[in-house]
């Protein structure tokens, strides 16, 4: 934990033994810049004329605001600036005071608002850390650093560096400032007779700096004065909400930007996929040409060349169809709307229009759905396509004597609806790439054409636009269960 220690002979000696006892905090050179900007900004909204003493950091930045406000006065106010430094850059119509000996107010500034009408100080103790007690007397963090205010925090030479703020508009502190500040410009005074600025504060004192305001109309500031730190608390309010918004907006932005990209980036690796699933039935079927016309092939080799021209054009028939099939799905996202449907309308005939085939390889194909079942929240081509493309697969993978069965139930918010069989199953290796694009198995029965590889890519994307999932569980020899949970229509 850092520790810090105070300069002797401060003025935060007099905030301390004042009986206002005004609250006092710690903040960034940032922040006290802020405060520069708010109280220049008052000053000048109500025109308050008077006479300003300050010391500020060196840099024309840390006196632009005041420097404002004295320019919006048009010489109705006056200002005077202390400074350990004679060669001082004075800004128009700015009185240079002469500070002599580096222990005077040594890392501290201060503002003070000497008028008629309002009365306000603000005092700003620099806390030294306590790795720089060893440093040179007439050093000063912050008057010694760029104050380089609209970079990010850290971007200061001193990053540790903490000021210790107190505002008020109490009458008794200002009036305990105000003189402490006038022993300073006596001092002052005698050693530098000639200075016409000092010669003249301290002749006019009692009219530049009068006693702090307690009457009706100093009150009446102050009352102005709260109203402002109340809007400014609003205004600032205001801005970090709407910084809180554009933040999220700019997340929101980066993130679909990133799920553009990757789509983009998917799309790419389709249509690479999509040339090279298209290249090789084509370098079959050339192949297989060209064989063709040899004059010594014989009768049985002929056809097995036809017969696998027969089989690539099949292949690409049905590559070209899926691909068209998912074209057709991405494009009629935004006219498709869920529907409440019923499984006990829908599934019934689907599995009805697929019996025939089954009982033509030899394989018994049944279903079990209960009228009971409450309705999903799915558009029914979508249903359709599902089940065609699950029915589909489920008969290509069983053998001649084996059993293909559809059943449903509820599970809690969603339908499931089992599509099982007795097929050849599949290896656990490969249920991870079971849903990409073209992945096609390795165990297919003799005698079965080899699909597209889309069916279920088609399945899965399908039910992720509908707010459903798709389940797979199977092992080699003993059949495969795809699981598939619809949402729940919500009436």
């Amino acid at each position: 934990m850092q520790s810090y220690r105070y300069e002797a002979d401060s003025l935060r000696r007099i905030i301390q033994g004042s009986s206002a006892n005004p609250d006092v905090i710690q903040i960034k050179p940032k922040g006290f810049k802020a405060i520069l900007q708010l109280t220049a900004d008052f000053l000048e909204t109500y025109q308050v004329s008077g006479t300003v003493l300050a010391k500020f950091p060196k840099g024309a930045l840390w006196q632009e605001d005041i420097q404002r406000y004295y320019q919006a006065m048009d010489g109705r106010s006056r200002l005077y600036s202390f400074s350990r430094t004679s060669e001082a850059a004075v800004p128009y119509g700015t009185a240079l005071l002469p500070l002599d000996g580096p222990q005077i107010w040594r890392g501290e500034y201060f503002l003070i608002i000497l008028s008629q009408t309002f009365c306000g100080l603000l005092v700003v103790h620099r806390l030294q850390s306590a790795s720089a007690v060893h440093a040179s007397p007439t050093e000063d963090n912050l008057e010694r650093s760029d104050p380089a205010l609209d970079l990010p925090e850290g971007s200061f030479p001193n990053n540790s560096l903490y000021l210790e703020v107190c505002c008020s508009v109490n009458p008794e502190l200002i009036d305990a400032l105000t003189t402490s500040v006038r022993a300073v410009v006596e001092r002052s005074a005698q050693q530098h007779p000639d200075n016409t600025a000092i010669q003249d504060l301290l002749e006019h004192w009692e009219q530049y700096c009068p006693p702090s305001t307690e009457g009706p109309t100093g009150t009446a500031l102050l009352d102005r004065w709260l109203g402002w730190q109340l809007r400014q608390q609003e205004h600032l309010r205001q801005s970090i909400a709407a910084y809180r918004k554009q933040a999220l907006a700019a997340s929101n932005l980066s993130s679909q930007n990133e799920v553009l990209l990757n789509t983009l980036r998917l799309k790419d690796d389709f249509l690479n996929t999509i040339g090279q699933e298209l290249r090789t039935p084509l370098s079959t079927i050339k192949t297989a040409l060209t064989l063709l016309n040899s004059p010594s092939l014989k009768a049985p080799q002929r056809q097995r060349y036809m017969d696998m021209i027969t089989q690539e054009c099949d292949r690409q028939s049905s590559l070209i169809s899926g691909v068209l099939d998912l074209l057709q799905m991405e494009t009629s996202l935004e006219h498709v709307r869920p529907q409440a449907l019923r499984l006990a309308d829908t599934v019934p005939p689907i599995v009805s229009t697929y019996q025939p085939l089954a009982e033509e390889r030899g394989i018994l194909l049944a279903y079990t759905i209960s009228n009971d079942l409450p309705a999903v929240a799915c558009p029914e081509a979508w249903l359709r396509q599902i089940m065609i493309h699950l029915l589909n697969n489920s008969i290509k993978f069983t053998q001649a004597g084996g059993r293909v069965w559809v059943t449903a139930c509820q599970q809690e918010e969603f339908a499931e609806l089992e599509i099982r069989d007795t097929g050849v199953g599949i290896a656990a290796s490969e249920l991870p790439n079971l849903f990409e694009h073209f992945y096609r198995g390795r165990n297919i029965p003799p005698g079965v054409p080899e699909g597209a590889g889309l069916g279920l890519s088609i399945v899965q994307q399908l039910l992720s636009y509908c707010g459903g999932s798709i389940l797979v569980q199977s092992q080699p020899g003993n059949g495969s269960s795809f699981r598939v949970r619809l949402p729940l229509h919500q009436s």
